[in-house]
């Protein structure tokens, strides 16, 4: 079984991950990342070494996985579908009320087209 945490440098993608790590232990599955940030086809070297220490605390290794897409929703669907992953976590910020009826096309398009479940998590916990 594999979990992939559809993952940004900010505080929601550091919820996907933190959940991700949750799911993987409960579900006895390795974990693939997939960066969906800013220029998502490579994370910065110094947030590649905070995720293998946060992983290896966790009792992980570290898989980052990029795609050639230009669309990290579009990337996310592909490798899901191109490993069979079990799940996808992704993570989501508080949005305003107009907002709420808008998901960020990124979100939306991977609820919309993935082909295993989504866990869905927000960043800012009430």
């Amino acid at each position: 079984m594999t979990i992939l945490v559809a993952y940004a440098p900010a505080s929601e993608g550091r919820e996907a991950l933190s959940e991700g790590i949750k799911e993987a232990h409960l579900r006895k599955s390795d974990l693939l990342i997939v960066n969906i940030g800013r220029g998502h086809h490579d994370l910065e070297p110094e947030e590649v070494r905070a995720l293998e220490t946060r992983l290896g605390d966790a009792g992980l290794a570290l898989t980052i996985e990029s795609s050639v897409l230009s669309d990290p929703g579009d990337a996310v669907i592909q490798i899901a579908q191109d490993r069979n992953v079990d799940m996808i976590v992704i993570g989501l910020r508080h949005r305003s009320m107009v907002g709420k009826l808008i998901l960020g096309s990124t979100v939306q398009r991977i609820l919309l087209d993935a082909t295993c479940p989504v866990l869905a998590v927000r960043s800012d916990k009430l």
